[in-house]
């Protein structure tokens, strides 16, 4: 009799345990889905472009062309745009990499790159500034000189604002080591709405590399300011998008960390092979607090082989974990999309901006995205 209780016990405890369910997938990652339909040329010939949302409701987009800086708005929320207006030329080369903010006193600040080709004249950061939402600019006003030649040149200005008020350039600088091919990221601050600058200061370098191209952020909710930037010392091989961070209680005041420092960490999860190079990124946040980077990559998915082109994926608030990569515009293999940028439209939508050629036709192309939340 005693099998009999076994199989009866063994039977109530079947029909009263919880069920049990199969183990569920894994979530998948967030990611953006692109809308065909809103792909639009904005400039057309232009390179290098950035977007802001003004406090009007325009949108101010700067780029480059032969050489000069223009600026051009929408006030239809990016589906046309009116012409172009001249913001600034090198009489000693191009003036290029123009970045736009507005600053807390409705002032726009347009940061760019002064690159002369005569071997005379130095590299240098300068700024214009916007006091009628763009629509007149002062003159050009120094920020920093490097040197004359290329391998001890300043590259690449990005400014943030902070809630102090306090404004920050980042850019690549060559010209604390010339002709060694290393690479750091200064910063300068600005405490009178970019009047005048304090000395700069190197607040990422990876000795015997080049940290380049930064594209900063200050993340939501206090969480601190990280760069993004593109990273030859992250692995063997090619550039690969790193994050820098630092406290808002710190703010850069700590001496700029090497490699091995947890104020450095490579952007994307899972990494990309090694042998595969993802460069020029770009950062932004989206209202929910996901984080959006960008970075021109030459493998698709598949792990093609490209012309680089432009690749976005979703991170966390904290600028980590960034995975979910799709590719906003769909280009030959052999047509590059280069110098990327991404602009949060609304609640929902990022516009990814890329100097590209489609239709026949080269510039800068802009197309819109949903963010998609993991399942």
């Amino acid at each position: 009799m005693r099998w009999i209780h076994r199989s009866i016990v063994t039977l109530w405890l079947a029909l009263t345990a919880p069920a049990m369910s199969a183990p569920s997938a894994p979530a998948s990652p967030a990611h953006i889905e692109w809308d065909r339909q809103t792909l639009t040329l904005v400039a057309p010939g232009g390179g290098y472009a950035r977007m802001i949302r003004l406090r009007n409701g325009d949108i101010l987009c700067g780029c480059s062309r032969q050489g000069k800086i223009y600026v051009r708005t929408s006030r239809d929320n990016g589906k046309t745009w009116a012409d172009e207006a001249l913001v600034c030329d090198s009489p000693f080369g191009a003036a290029t990499n123009a970045e736009l903010l507005q600053l807390q006193n409705g002032w726009i600040l347009l940061s760019y790159n002064e690159r002369p080709n005569d071997g005379v004249h130095p590299y240098a950061i300068k700024t214009c500034l916007s006091r009628d939402n763009g629509r007149a600019w002062s003159a050009p006003a120094l920020v920093y000189e490097a040197g004359a030649e290329p391998r001890s040149g300043c590259w690449e200005p990005a400014a943030i604002q902070l809630p102090t008020g306090e404004i920050q350039i980042f850019f690549a600088n060559e010209f604390p080591r010339p002709g060694s091919k290393q690479q750091e990221i200064s910063m300068m601050r600005s405490l009178d709405n970019a009047a005048t600058w304090s000395a700069p200061i190197a607040v990422s370098f990876r000795p015997g590399h080049r940290d380049g191209m930064p594209a900063p952020l200050l993340l939501r909710d206090g969480k601190g300011i990280v760069i993004a930037i593109e990273d030859n010392g992250l692995v063997r091989g090619p550039f690969k998008p790193s994050i820098v961070w630092t406290s808002l209680a710190d703010n850069w005041d700590l001496p700029a960390a090497d490699g091995a420092s947890p104020r450095r960490w490579g952007a994307l999860d899972p990494p990309l092979p090694a042998d595969w190079h993802a460069a020029a990124p770009y950062i932004r946040q989206m209202p929910s607090g996901e984080t959006v980077l960008s970075f021109q990559i030459d493998h698709d998915a598949k792990g093609a082989k490209h012309e680089l082109f432009m690749a976005v994926c979703v991170g966390d608030p904290e600028a980590k974990r960034f995975g979910g990569m799709t590719y906003p515009f769909d280009l030959p293999s052999e047509q590059a999309g280069q110098w990327n940028s991404l602009f949060v439209k609304d609640d929902k939508t990022v516009t990814a901006v890329s100097g590209t050629r489609l239709n026949g036709q080269g510039g800068i192309w802009a197309i819109d995205g949903c963010l998609v939340r993991g399942q």
